[in-house]
């Protein structure tokens, strides 16, 4: 009997072979999202910005059908980077809670609690969270992330939640400068660990305005030119009371999206190209 054993280079190869594009939001990204790609979600407090990945995490991790249920889950896996403490599983659990029985619905059917209480235990199994208390607990999880990916091939999206969370302890410790640069040194890094490899990242940060006029005032510049992501949903709040705006930025186009924000998650209403 002959084995074989397979080396470093045919394993990168394999796990290159992957989707080249993800569906983690049919609204945000209708024609998907490309493999490799960086997401930045940002906004002030209180607009949604931890919901949103939490989603993003819970749309990866459901599976695409069971049992002739349309999910239109991602069946994949996905990594988690907690700074803060913000994400709560029973976030991620009741978000996929509410993914599956809108699919039941939409199926026509009466979904059993026991079965979607099944499907949601089952798929928590395919996410791993790291937990972070300090710098140098982050930047450590961030440089061994290649092991997780070499360990796991299902892993299709690394989520950060917040990625700035040291920025005032590295500021003090090593000197002066501002939460842009920090955040494109550490976004870097990730993509030192995940080019060979198809992963989206996605990860929420501090910034800014607090209202829709003041996002439009404030971004004059070239996405790709400021930081290394592809693409950037910058949150605020609107004019009208309980509702958000969203928008949309790439190198290619730019919307805008108002959206709600409840138990269910974030639930998109108005789309607007820009």
């Amino acid at each position: 009997m002959q084995f074989h054993s397979e080396g470093g280079l045919e394993l990168l190869s394999r796990l290159n072979e992957k989707p080249r594009s993800t569906n983690l939001d049919e609204v945000l990204f209708p024609d998907g999202i490309n493999s490799k790609s960086i997401v930045e979600i940002t906004g002030p407090s209180s607009t949604g910005k931890t919901v949103l990945l939490c989603q993003f995490i819970a749309k990866c991790i459901l599976p695409a059908r069971y049992k002739g249920i349309q999910i239109d889950g991602c069946d994949a896996c996905a990594i988690l980077i907690d700074t803060l403490g913000h994400v709560q599983m029973s976030k991620v659990a009741e978000l996929m809670t509410s993914m599956v029985c809108s699919a039941y619905r939409s199926a026509g059917v009466q979904a059993p609690a026991e079965t979607v209480d099944m499907i949601v235990t089952g798929c928590l199994k395919n996410l791993t969270v790291i937990g972070c208390c300090n710098s140098d607990q982050f930047q450590l999880a961030l440089h061994t992330l290649e092991d997780e990916f070499l360990c796991n091939e299902r892993i299709t999206l690394l989520a950060i939640d917040n990625i700035l969370a040291y920025y005032w302890q590295e500021r003090r410790e090593k000197g002066l400068f501002s939460m842009d640069q920090y955040t494109k040194t550490l976004v870097r890094i990730v993509q030192a660990q995940t080019c060979q490899f198809s992963i989206v990242t996605a990860y929420t940060r501090w910034d800014g305005p607090s209202s829709e006029s003041e996002v439009s005032v404030k971004h004059t510049e070239n996405l790709l030119g400021r930081t290394d992501v592809n693409y950037r949903l910058r949150l605020c709040k609107n004019n009208v009371a309980r509702e958000f705006m969203c928008h949309v930025e790439s190198a290619d186009d730019t919307k805008q999206i108002r959206y709600t924000i409840s138990d269910n998650g974030i639930k998109w209403t108005i789309f607007n190209s820009a």
